[in-house]
C-alpha cells in the first residue's frame, strides 16, 4: 500500500474511532497531520503506558480529510488504479500499476505473437503502420515465441532493423521494463522463447537486464556489438552515472556472476562513465 493509501486509512480510523494508537503514526503520517496538532485539531495524549493521537476538532478534521482525498473510487469503465488514484490521492500512481499495459511492436516476419495459440499477422500491419500494439491485461490471450528483442529506447526501437540482428520481433519498453510485462514474459515457454535486451549501459539498463535475467535465466541475452568498446571511449557520459540510486545499483551490479553484466560494468568502471544505446545508431550519422 502507498504512503497516500495508508494516511487515508489512518485518518478515517481517526474519524472513526477518535483516537490512534501512536504505533500507528509513522514517521510521514505525522509529518502530515502536524498543522493538524499545531491547530489543536488533534492533540497527542498519554494512553496506558504510551500515546495516542485524539481528535479534538471533528469538523477541521472532516475538512482536512476532504482536501486530501477528494472522493472515492470511481465507477465504470474508466475506474483504473490510476484514475482512482487520482481521484482518491490527487495522485495517479498512488494506487501502483495500471489496469492493462499497451504493448507496442515491430515485426518483419509473422510467427512472433500468437493469441490464443494462432499467429497474429504482425509483420504487414508493422509496415503498413510503423507498429503493431495490443493490451496486456492478466488474463492475456496474448503469447511470444522464437527470438524477440526488448527495445528501452524509441530512437533505437523506430531504427531496429539498421542493427543488422536478423532479430524478427522487437517490443518497445517504453524505459524502464514494467512488472507486469517482467512477469509476463516469465509465464511464457521459455523453450520456445529468446529475449534480446537492447537497453541503455548505465546502471539503470544494466538492472533491467538483471532482472529479466533472474526470471528468464539463459533465455534472456544482453545485446553487446562487437564494437561496444569503442562506441564507450567515443560516446560515454559520466552523467548517466550521477545520482545515488545509479551508484547503489552499480555497486550491486558489480557483484553479479554474469559475464554480461560483468563485461558492461567493466566498460562503465573504466570510462566512469555510461553508454546510452542510441551510440549503437551514432556510426551511421558520421558516414
Amino acid at each position: 500500500m502507498s504512503h497516500p493509501a495508508h494516511n487515508e486509512e489512518k485518518l478515517r480510523k481517526l474519524r472513526e474511532h477518535g483516537r490512534l494508537a501512536r504505533s500507528e503514526c509513522g514517521a510521514a503520517f505525522c509529518e502530515l497531520v502536524r498543522p493538524l496538532v499545531d491547530a489543536g485539531v488533534l492533540a497527542w495524549e498519554r494512553s496506558a503506558a504510551g500515546q495516542r493521537l485524539a481528535v479534538r476538532q471533528t469538523a477541521p478534521l472532516r475538512d482536512f480529510c476532504r482536501q486530501q482525498f477528494p472522493g472515492e473510487v470511481p465507477a465504470g469503465r474508466h475506474a483504473s488504479p490510476r484514475v482512482a488514484g487520482v481521484a482518491r490521492f490527487r495522485d495517479s500512481k498512488a494506487l501502483g500499476a495500471t489496469g492493462a499495459e499497451i504493448v507496442t511492436l515491430r515485426a518483419w516476419e509473422d510467427g512472433g505473437l500468437t493469441c490464443q495459440g494462432r499467429a497474429v499477422a504482425v509483420a504487414q500491419p508493422s509496415t503498413d503502420h510503423g507498429v503493431f500494439s495490443f493490451l496486456l491485461r492478466p488474463d492475456t490471450p496474448y503469447a511470444l515465441a522464437g527470438r524477440v528483442a526488448l527495445v528501452e529506447n524509441p530512437a533505437v526501437f523506430l531504427a531496429f532493423e539498421e542493427l543488422g540482428t536478423g532479430i524478427p520481433l522487437a517490443v518497445h519498453l517504453h524505459g524502464r521494463l514494467s512488472e507486469r510485462l517482467l512477469h509476463w514474459l516469465g509465464d511464457l515457454p521459455h523453450e520456445r522463447l529468446e529475449v534480446v535486451h537492447f537497453g541503455d549501459y548505465d546502471p539503470v539498463g544494466l538492472d533491467d537486464y538483471r532482472r529479466l535475467a533472474e526470471v528468464l535465466g539463459g533465455r534472456a541475452k544482453l545485446y553487446r556489438p562487437d564494437n561496444l568498446a569503442d562506441l564507450f571511449r567515443r560516446y560515454a557520459n559520466p552523467r548517466l552515472l550521477a545520482g545515488t540510486h545509479s551508484q547503489t545499483l552499480l555497486a550491486r551490479l558489480r557483484r553479479s556472476l554474469d559475464p554480461a553484466i560483468q563485461q558492461v560494468a567493466s566498460l562503465i568502471d573504466t570510462h566512469n562513465a555510461g553508454l546510452e544505446q542510441e551510440a549503437l545508431l551514432a556510426d551511421g550519422l558520421r558516414d
